[in-house]
């Protein structure tokens, strides 16, 4: 009988120790390195390679359905990082794009396996005040706050195919070339 209880004694605990190193692996997972807030939304920007020693200035958070957009300042240059929800409520980084420099820099967002957004980010530095962005015919203008970080967020048209031309405008309304 008490070999019978021993037996019984060890599967719980090693059942119970099963339990414990399952949770752990869960949490830790899942609310340190994911985009549930923005401190652990720096930690897994910070645990990317090519942004690992970087200055992580986030600008917004935006949620589009069950996708999760942040962009932000990589040591000054424009960037962002797409989340992901899972089945648990957590979201999971699938992407992530950093400028090579410049104060104001364009980003094609994908969702649902297609072009979606079109986001503009912007630097302090900043000196374009106006864009005027043509997608296949439609027209959009946007206008920036000069020496502000920011981002602006278009909607694109539901269409296969897209051609993009763009023209920024300075603070008076000329053309920049």
């Amino acid at each position: 009988m008490l070999v019978k209880n021993k037996k019984n004694f060890l599967l719980l605990v090693a059942a119970l120790l099963l339990g414990v190193i399952s949770i752990y692996g869960y949490l830790n997972s899942s609310f340190y390195l994911n985009g549930n807030d923005e401190e652990s939304i720096i930690k897994t920007i910070h645990s990317i390679d090519m942004h690992k020693d970087s200055s992580i200035e986030v600008i917004e958070i935006k949620n589009i359905g069950s996708q999760r957009i942040v962009p932000f300042l990589d040591n000054g240059r424009p960037a962002y990082i797409q989340f992901t929800k899972n089945k648990y409520g957590n979201y999971k980084w699938n992407s992530v794009e950093r400028s090579s420099g410049g104060s104001l820099s364009n980003f094609l967002i994908h969702n649902d396996g297609r072009f979606s957004l079109f986001l503009v980010v912007t630097t302090e530095e900043n000196e374009i005040a106006k864009m005027k962005l043509g997608v296949n015919e439609h027209v959009y203008i946007k206008e920036f706050e000069i020496h502000k970080n920011s981002a602006t967020w278009i909607d694109l048209p539901d269409d296969k195919e897209q051609r993009y031309t763009y023209n920024y405008y300075d603070k008076d309304g000329n053309l920049i070339e």
